[in-house]
């Protein structure tokens, strides 16, 4: 997921609702990171964002599948 107004939607749609509050704050500061460093690989952030927000590896593997998709190369 390259787009950041991807994430929005993502926000909006009501997808990132059925999540935790972590994972929530987590999608924000990833669109965050994605605006402000849009050269930075997003499985970086992805990786960063795990112990940055306390995720459980089950929340982390729910996080990775919200954003990613086959199309990305650069996680």
């Amino acid at each position: 997921m390259d787009d950041v107004w991807d994430m929005v939607r993502l926000m909006n749609d009501g997808t990132v609702k059925k999540h935790s509050e972590q994972v929530r704050q987590a999608v924000r500061w990833i669109s965050e990171q994605r605006k402000i460093k849009p050269d930075k690989p997003l499985g970086l952030l992805l990786s960063e964002a795990g112990p940055r927000f306390n995720l459980s590896p089950k929340e982390q593997e729910g996080l990775f599948a919200l954003l990613t998709d086959d199309s990305d190369t650069d996680t």
